[in-house]
């Protein structure tokens, strides 16, 4: 068996929803809206909830909109020292 050490963080999925389209205001039916598109966030933080917490933090802060959140998988210790993210850290992908 392979032991695999536990992440020390963890990429994070934010859903943003597009807008409805304006290009037609008559009703005909309810409107489909065009399909969502992703931003990923880098967060050095081990525990996947609380990296789930500094991603809405981070968001607040840069007053980005933002819609549903998951954690995508882990980084391990190597890949945060390359992303060049200290502990707590949240940045962009």
């Amino acid at each position: 068996m392979i032991d695999k050490p536990s992440p020390a963080g963890w990429v994070v999925q934010v859903t943003v929803l597009a807008p409805p389209s304006a290009a037609d205001n008559r009703w005909i039916g309810p409107r489909l809206l065009a399909a969502p598109s992703f931003k990923y966030f880098n967060v050095a933080i081990a525990a996947p909830n609380k990296a789930l917490e500094a991603t809405t933090k981070h968001l607040a802060e840069t007053k980005a909109e933002d819609g549903a959140l998951s954690v995508v998988r882990g980084l391990s210790t190597g890949e945060l020292a390359v992303l060049k993210l200290a502990a707590g850290e949240v940045g962009p992908a």
